[in-house]
């Protein structure tokens, strides 16, 4: 078998295969698709299901949709979408409460899921995977359901092959090629009448699945075109940050009126916690469930479950700044 980072090639039949062989394995195989004007993640199962010849366009307060002139399935940017909603998602059974007399019993929640593939991840979203490894794993307090998804997951990842007007992964050093947390990673190339990918293996999960598919090593030619792609993004980015210093000028102005600007137009609507890749700033709420056919029942005596929910809400991650005190 071919080893690690071994550039290989494989057709559009051997993409299907792949999605094949994760979902027969009892993945929940997870990838772009296109719904209600965007591109989102969902379930899919054939290559059909991806935004096929489809692209979009990105740019302050716009984003739309537009047919390309090719057949690409991955021929567009990071979309309205993130990961996070299926490695930490928006709400999320922790544990629940039995009523036992005059005390209660804590029942910790071990719902098995199943594994999750994802499809389609891009350099910047892997970054972002990573940061919220950082916070559930490398700390000293395991989130535990993290870990369980995160540890059974499966990346099939892309080298974006274009940026829109919003990207500025360059300048995070963060993309557009993919240099880590990947199964494997894909370049689409459609040069000259041909559509193939030149496939990176990146893990032994990534190696026995590709087994026994139709694949071959790439050519040095095919190697060549891939980089030639990433290149082109590189210079494609909308957008630039200079990052030298900004750590120390966001510290040095956590007490900034522009702060105050930016809250005073928030909606509390939660978009740009659901949107945000690594935003991990959960609230805890307490919900009461009758498990009785009416409110009688429950009074006669039939226990209440008590559950508590993890839950995004803009006000776990608004912006506010607190009015100085004499105490400060």
């Amino acid at each position: 078998m071919d080893a690690l980072g071994d550039k290989l090639a494989i057709g559009q039949e051997g993409l299907q295969e792949i999605l094949d062989g994760l979902a027969n394995r009892g993945y929940r195989v997870i990838g772009p698709t296109m719904r209600d004007g965007a591109i989102i993640y969902e379930n899919i199962a054939r290559l059909e299901d991806l935004p096929v010849g489809w692209t979009d366009r990105q740019d302050a307060g716009q984003y739309r949709l537009e047919r390309r002139a090719d057949a690409a399935l991955f021929g567009y940017a990071v979309g309205p979408h993130s990961w996070k909603r299926f490695l930490h998602p928006p709400v999320e059974l922790l544990w629940r409460a039995h009523r036992e007399g005059d005390g209660f019993s804590i029942v910790e929640n071990e719902e098995v899921t199943e594994p999750l593939a994802f499809i389609g991840a891009r350099a910047c979203e892997l970054r972002a995977i990573a940061i919220q490894d950082r916070v559930f794993l490398a700390g000293q307090y395991l989130d535990k359901s993290y870990k369980i998804r995160r540890d059974r997951a499966f990346i099939v990842a892309v080298n974006c092959s274009q940026a829109s007007g919003t990207c500025f992964c360059v300048s995070m050093n963060a993309g557009p090629k993919v240099e880590a947390g990947f199964d494997l990673a894909l370049t689409e190339l459609i040069e000259e009448g041909h559509h193939l990918f030149v496939m990176e293996l990146g893990s032994a999960a990534g190696a026995a699945l590709v087994r026994d598919l139709p694949y071959r090593l790439a050519t040095e030619v095919e190697i060549a075109a891939a980089e030639r792609v990433v290149t082109r993004t590189r210079d494609q980015m909308g957008r630039t940050l200079e990052t030298n210093g900004l750590k120390e000028l966001l510290q040095a102005n956590a007490n900034h009126p522009r702060w105050d600007e930016v809250a005073e137009r928030c909606l509390t609507c939660g978009n740009c916690t659901n949107v945000c890749p690594t935003c991990f700033a959960p609230q805890l709420t307490t919900r009461l469930i009758f498990p009785a056919p009416s409110l009688s029942a429950c009074v006669a005596g039939i226990p209440v479950l008590r559950w508590i929910f993890r839950t995004f809400t803009a006000a776990a991650c608004a912006v506010r700044r607190a009015p100085a005190t004499a105490n400060g």
